[in-house]
């Protein structure tokens, strides 16, 4: 019984340290980990709209953010400006496909109306199949689309042969942005 209570004492005493190493090390990387992914979503920002001089993250009160739709959420939306006007807005958003949730960028001109970019940031999608929704082939059919087009596979979108449902999310990502700047008046 002893013993027993021997063993049980220094596991429970490994158990502490390593909780506690474990917290300390999150703690110390931290910081740096949110950095780079403030770079990293700062990279991808660019990415889909390469013409820009900075993004304004928009404050969601009274935006109604997360704004959720059945497998779709949208998630932040950022002020484009360039040679101090404001020229469009970058939408973050996350659509359900095969794999699970679809976190993309989609860039909308609010000079021409039109989508300008769209940069997938995450994805489980199937590799060779839904990964493909990375590919430029796929992504290039968005852009310059006028909001006013259906985006439809079928119609004005060629989906992703043995890859449907992944190639559905990123359209109904495209197509809820475009019902979302409808909805909302004051953006």
């Amino acid at each position: 019984m002893k013993k027993i209570l021997q063993t049980a004492l220094i596991l429970g005493l490994v158990c502490v340290v390593a909780a506690f190493s474990l917290a300390l090390v999150n703690q110390l990387t931290q910081a740096e980990i949110e950095r780079r992914a403030r770079e990293e979503l700062e990279l991808a920002l660019k990415q889909v709209f390469p013409q820009a001089e900075e993004f304004k993250e928009v404050e969601p009160e009274g935006l109604n953010l997360p704004w959720e739709r059945e497998n779709f959420s949208l998630l932040q939306i950022f002020v484009v400006q360039a040679a101090g006007e404001r020229v469009g807005f970058v939408f973050e958003a996350t659509s359900t496909g095969y794999g699970g949730p679809i976190r993309l960028l989609i860039g909308i001109s609010s000079r021409e109306n039109e989508l300008v970019g769209i940069q997938i940031l995450d994805h489980q999608e199937t590799p060779g199949l839904g990964s493909n929704i990375t590919s430029p082939d796929f992504i290039g059919q968005f852009y310059s689309k006028s909001l006013t087009d259906p985006f439809t596979i079928g119609e004005d979108i060629e989906a992703i042969a043995g890859a449907t449902i992944s190639s559905q999310a990123v359209t109904r990502a495209c197509r809820e942005v475009v019902s979302y700047l409808e909805e909302v008046e004051n953006l």
